[in-house]
């Protein structure tokens, strides 16, 4: 072989080393820098240094959409959980979620709190003890800091016995952590105009558990969003009896958009501009119904998004005008 060729094939050989030492020098940084922001999480907390969450999303990676709230800014965040209910409502001062969907999607509602910069929950809600609203809490609540945690009182003969609620029991008293059933006509003053207000349930005779369902209306200055879980027609009514100010911008319709959700009678209360189904976007039961769609428009709510469509929805309000981002879609605004 000549000499000049051996020569090229020799170099040719080192560089190929040396390629490997820089990768396996550069990978080894990377593990060193990775476990030194994970510790900082975890255990250091020295101040300034960003979390590994922050510089996850610097590089582009994280869960969508990721909005950073400007101040007097809120957020209402409609995580995709599949066929389930999770939504985080999130303030200058507050984090609050409602329901965390079922067990199989328990990280991606972890993922999403974490990305999304939040650190503590001070206030948890379950609208309702149906594994598809908190199959997933136990994990939630021992991911994270929890201040309050709320959950609708129940007749004795309906208290879920499955595996998914003693585990979520379990972890309240296992952390320690202050919990009550709801109190209808209870209202949280957030501070700066924003309220959290508790509406249902009002009685405790009804036959099935979804009419147990927490209510929860939020209201941040001008704009307006109310949470129903899976609330049916026979409690749907009796809210809509009571005389409470169920008139929003933004309607969680309830039960995944069933056709024994959203009578006629609580539309024309609620009015909404705006609804969200929750859902999968493959599903046995056909959710949302096109008649709960029809009656929506029938109250002039023209404006629909869907998890199964749309994947995360967050809304951030500045108390005067709603901005939409979607995981899917491109962002609109709604005015008032």
């Amino acid at each position: 072989m000549p000499i000049d060729e051996r020569t090229k094939r020799e170099n040719k050989r080192k560089r190929k080393q040396y390629v490997s030492i820089i990768k396996a020098a550069a990978m080894f940084v990377l593990c060193i820098v990775g476990l030194f922001f994970m510790l900082n999480d975890k255990v250091w907390h020295i101040g300034g240094v960003p979390t590994s969450e922050d510089v996850i999303r610097f590089f582009g990676g994280g869960a969508k959409p990721y909005v950073k709230l400007s101040n007097g800014e809120a957020s209402v965040s409609f995580i995709d959980v599949g066929q389930g209910d999770c939504e985080l409502i999130r303030t200058d001062k507050y984090n609050i979620l409602i329901d965390s969907g079922d067990d199989d999607r328990k990280d991606d509602v972890v993922v999403f709190l974490k990305y999304s910069g939040v650190e503590r929950l001070d206030m948890v809600i379950v609208t309702h003890p149906h594994s598809d609203h908190c199959g997933g809490m136990y994990h939630v609540l021992r991911s994270f800091d929890v201040g309050l945690f709320i959950m609708p009182e129940l007749p004795s003969d309906m208290i879920p016995q499955g595996v998914f609620y003693k585990r979520m029991l379990a972890e309240i008293d296992d952390r320690n952590i202050s919990a009550r059933c709801a109190k209808a006509g209870e209202v949280f003053d957030l501070g700066d105009n924003c309220r959290l207000e508790i509406m249902t349930p009002l009685y405790y005779d009804y036959d099935e558990l979804n009419d147990y369902s927490i209510t929860v209306k939020f209201v941040h200055g001008n704009n307006s969003f109310l949470f129903t879980g899976d609330l049916q027609k026979f409690s749907e009514l009796d809210l809509v009896e009571s005389g409470a100010d169920i008139d929003v911008d933004v309607l969680k319709v309830g039960h995944h958009g069933s056709a024994g959700s959203s009578c006629e009678e609580f539309l024309k209360k609620v009015t909404p501009n705006v609804a969200v189904f929750e859902t999968a976007e493959y599903n046995y039961y056909s959710h949302p119904r096109v008649d709960v769609i029809e009656r929506l428009v029938a109250v002039g709510c023209n404006t629909t998004y869907s998890t199964a469509n749309n994947g995360n929805i967050v809304m951030i309000s500045d108390k005067t005008n709603i901005h939409v981002v979607t995981e899917k879609e491109k962002a609109l605004v709604l005015s008032n």
